[in-house]
Parts: C-alpha cells; structure tokens; sequence
C-alpha cells in the first residue's frame, strides 16, 4: 500500500513469522510502535521538571529574601496552582478557540514546545529578580543569611514569575498528559501515563546536581543555568519532534477511514 515499513513491523505475523511461534498478533505491534513513539517526547520533560521544581525550593528561598509583609514566604508558592485553577477554563473556552478561528490549530507537539518556551522564560525571569535582590540592601548578596533579614525589595515582584510558570504547565504538563493519554493504546494507557509520570523522578534527580549553586550568592546562576537548559532542550524537542503533529493527524485520518469502510 505504499505505506513505509518500520523496523518494528517485522515483528509482526503477518510479515513471516510462524503464527504459533508468537503470542501477540499485528495489531498489538501497532500499538507498541504508536507507545514507543509517544514516550519519544517524554525525553525532554525531566528539565521542564527540574524548572519547576525550582517554585518548591529556590523560588521559596527567594521569597524569603524579600519583604512579604505579614505573608509568609511559603505561601507565595500558591499562586501558581491558584493561576492553573482561573487560565485551564479561560485557555480551553477562550485562547484555543480564537487561534482556530484565526486558522493556527495548537496542535499537541506545538503546544508542549510553547510551554517548554515560557518555562526558560521563567527560570530567566527569576534569575534577574534574582539579580536585582542582590543589588539591593542592606544584606546584598547575603539576605537571610547567618541571621539577616530580607532586602529592600518587595515580594510581589516575584508574581509574575509564578504566572508565566502557570502558563508554562497549561501548556506542556497538561497537554502532556492529554497526549499521554489519547495516544496510547488502549491496552497500554496505564504503562505510558506511569512512564510520563516518572519523569518527573528524573527532573528530582536533576536537582542534587544543583545543590552547589542552590544558595546565595550562587541562585542567579541557579537560575540562569535551568533556564539555558530549558530552553536549549526547547530547541532539541522542535529539532526531533516537530513532524509528530503532522503524523499523529495522518493516522488519525487513516484510523477514520478505516472504521467506516468496516
């Protein structure tokens, strides 16, 4: 039928193997090859991990170098599921529909490149809020530090931080999880989502590497390191997957087809 032969169909009965010799038939190999292509992208993920875990500890201790008023230091870190809860509902009735409208279809892939993109926007943002902590008296490079108190700087600066971080998620977990989900077959939903879950594991492991620049006077090139990362995996994800939309389409339309001509 024209169509191109991958390794794995060799694999599969039909192409000479002794039917009694194995104990799966065509359909289940293509169902491991649609598994194995979609747990390609979940390569990249331990860095957008490793980027978000930063709101769980840096970005904590970041907070409690400035001035929060009567807030404590660790609640500023709930803006960002808070951000989530309010932009899910206004991305699915509002932003999606209007890109259709205007004929840009986010597709799954595009859509997971766009929240790797605003996730090293947001490491770069915090790295010079970073920055500009240390610039600040009276502790400088020091605050919290041996006893001190905070800079001068006010930690509503830091919002927006946590907002482009919630906008990240939208984009790359969610749409993550919803690829994780519809790509998989139906008998190895449960085994791709667990493998998209587990990297998150890996983006923890990342993080014992940065232990050694993960306080001051070292957190701007915390900061600025994770987002090079983040978006220097940006750059390999759209090199290595950015057909994935156009062929998940086509085997969409020939799964369509197919089942009417049944």
């Amino acid at each position: 039928n024209g169509k191109k032969i991958s390794w794995i169909d060799y694999a599969k009965p039909s192409y000479g193997l002794n039917d009694s010799a194995v104990q799966w038939d065509d359909k289940f190999v293509d169902e491991l090859r649609v598994a194995i292509r979609s747990c390609k992208i979940f390569l990249c993920y331990p860095i957008f991990w490793l980027c978000y875990g930063q709101m769980t500890n840096n970005m904590v201790s970041q907070s409690g170098q400035m001035n929060t008023g009567s807030v404590p230091n660790d609640i500023m870190q709930n803006i960002d599921p808070l951000c989530i809860i309010i932009l899910i509902p206004f991305f699915d009735w509002v932003v999606y529909p209007t890109f259709r409208r205007c004929g840009l279809e986010l597709r799954p892939i595009t859509r997971i490149t766009i929240g790797f993109l605003v996730m090293a926007l947001s490491m770069a943002y915090a790295a010079i809020l970073q920055h500009f902590i240390y610039t600040k008296g009276p502790y400088f490079k020091h605050p919290g530090d041996d006893g001190n108190g905070f800079n001068d700087i006010s930690a509503a600066i830091q919002v927006p931080g946590y907002v482009i971080m919630a906008i990240a998620e939208i984009f790359a977990s969610v749409t993550g999880l919803e690829y994780a989900y519809k790509r998989a077959p139906e008998s190895m939903k449960s085994i791709i989502m667990s493998i998209f879950l587990l990297t998150n594991a890996g983006g923890s492991i990342l993080a014992f590497a940065f232990n050694p620049i993960s306080s001051n006077p070292h957190l701007v090139e915390n900061f600025a390191i994770v987002s090079g990362l983040m978006g220097a995996f940006t750059v390999l994800f759209i090199v290595c997957f950015r057909h994935y939309d156009r062929v998940d389409e086509e085997e969409i339309r020939e799964k369509t087809v197919f089942e009417k001509e049944q």
